[in-house]
């Protein structure tokens, strides 16, 4: 008796409120019981009151709820009726990476895929630019987007009816609609959810969401991942360069701790940036990106190519999803490493070829590897003309292993750079080898070199910043993602 009508819908874009469905609701909570909920909820927590409240009502539609899709008892039980659930490796907040909104919108484009943007409001009457802009202005604990397979178009059809009757506000986009509608709404969905069932699992894609379904986490874990974030991928492993944080290099003070069969070098980037006012919002306004502080005054960024902005936006989620700050290492044979991020752009290529520069000046000296780090990083609002600058620390640094195999630093040359003035300055030098520095050693014609490098630190920095600060990122998000960051190819060998 539970049975609603399913209409196989042409448009892409639905707002339904169906007054029938709270009947069909407040029916179907008399004939589920609170245990039912809490059972099909395998792993509750406080993100999931959304299932909890939705359960008992989905239930009476022939749907179940599942707080963690990759639970290994979920996966284990064969699927008798589709499920609506979460994934442990897309908690709240993680926003989808480019790579990931371009799949989804070919699946959508090809209509293998639909989805359904959830704003937990009271409102359940919102016109789609209402809709849109009051999704943008929400936080993150009310926007959940819901990716289905074509098959399951009637259990999501289902879903909207008893999302619309509990007052959510919803949007249901399915067919050869408007992509870029659907796309925004996914690519700023602060929880990502999915419809399993037979079919979804059987359907090959490089969704996401889909592409979890009928996996399990890994034994005494709770990701399916492993530590590396590489989900198995071992040529991508290969083909990035060491993993190391540059603390562990050490400093003037503190010996370096990384054991190494071949010293690390090359480039690494990791400082967070200090910031002398708190931002509350980073938003792309097609042109540039703008932060915007607690209240309300808009701060430019220094002009840079969008390229490259975008290309050290990505490094700094891949730096974080790895724990590494390496970006770049080009081995005795000549053979380049560098970060997925920022292979084939033109960012990667300049410093790429800054890693190519240190050894050149000090040719005197026995070392083994250089390595070109940022030890300090500082924003600072310009009141006069609204622009943000910044300045950087950096240093570069000749090492080789010891007896032990640990990377040591037998000198390091440590300059400043100033985006005002878009030139670094030497200012000192420190380690055992100080006194075999050819007294003629070109200084500023190294820092000159590495200027490019201080610039993208500086943008490291404070991507890093505005991360760590969980920094609101949604107005112009769908479109700073789509930019297209290719440029030079990275050679094999340099």
């Amino acid at each position: 008796m539970f049975a609603i009508k399913a209409l196989m819908r042409k448009t892409y874009l639905r707002l339904p409120v169906l007054h029938y469905a709270d009947a069909l609701i407040a029916v179907a909570l008399l004939f589920f019981s609170t245990a039912v909920v809490a059972d099909t909820l395998d792993e509750g927590g406080r993100e999931d009151a959304f299932l909890l409240t939705l359960a008992a009502a989905l239930g009476a539609y022939d749907i179940d709820v599942a707080a963690n899709l990759n639970s290994r008892e979920v996966v284990r039980q064969r699927i008798q009726r589709p499920r609506l659930g979460r994934f442990p490796d897309l908690p709240t907040n993680s926003l989808a990476r480019s790579e990931e909104i371009a799949s989804w919108e070919a699946a959508f484009l090809e209509s293998e895929i639909g989805g359904v943007a959830i704003l937990v409001d009271e409102n359940a009457a919102l016109s789609a630019e209402d809709f849109t802009d009051r999704w943008l202005r929400s936080g993150g604990e009310q926007r959940l987007f819901v990716t289905f397979f074509r098959d399951d178009l009637v259990a999501a059809e289902k879903l909207v009816d008893v999302v619309s009757a509990y007052g959510y506000a919803n949007e249901l986009h399915f067919g050869a609609g408007y992509v870029a509608a659907a796309g925004q709404l996914y690519a700023t969905a602060a929880q990502r959810l999915a419809i399993d069932s037979r079919a979804a699992r059987r359907y090959r894609t490089e969704v996401t969401e889909l592409a979890f379904l009928g996996e399990r986490v890994r034994r005494k874990s709770t990701s399916l991942f492993s530590d590396d974030g590489n989900r198995g991928d071992s040529s991508l492993a290969r083909r990035e360069p060491s993993v190391f944080l540059k603390e562990t290099l050490g400093d003037e003070f503190n010996q370096s701790t990384i054991e190494a069969i071949i010293v690390p070098g090359g480039v690494a980037l990791g400082e967070v940036a200090s910031l002398d006012f708190a931002p509350t919002d980073l938003i792309f306004d097609g042109e540039e990106l703008i932060l915007v502080d607690t209240i309300g005054k808009s701060w430019r960024l220094p002009k840079i190519g969008l390229a490259d902005v975008k290309a050290l936006f990505d490094y700094v989620a891949r730096s974080e999803a790895i724990n590494s700050d390496a970006i770049v290492d080009i081995d005795g044979e000549g053979r380049v490493r560098i970060s997925s991020a920022l292979r084939d752009t033109d960012v990667g290529f300049a410093i790429m070829h800054a890693d190519t520069q240190p050894l050149a000046f000090v040719p005197n000296l026995p070392v083994t590897k250089s390595v070109i780090i940022d030890s300090g990083v500082n924003w600072q609002s310009i009141a006069m003309d609204e622009l943000l600058q910044f300045e950087v620390a950096f240093e570069v640094r000749f090492l080789s292993a010891d007896n032990m195999r640990i990377a040591q630093t037998r000198v390091a040359l440590e300059y400043g750079y100033a985006s005002k003035r878009k030139s670094s300055e030497y200012s000192d030098s420190w380690g055992r080898y100080v006194a075999r520095l050819d007294e003629n050693l070109d200084y500023s014609g190294l820092g000159q070199k590495l200027v490019r490098v201080a610039t993208y630190a500086g943008w490291v920095g404070l991507f890093r910043r505005l991360q760590e600060d969980q920094v609101s990122f949604l107005r112009g998000r769908y479109e700073f993602m789509k930019i297209n960051k290719t440029g030079t190819r990275t050679p094999r060998r340099y």
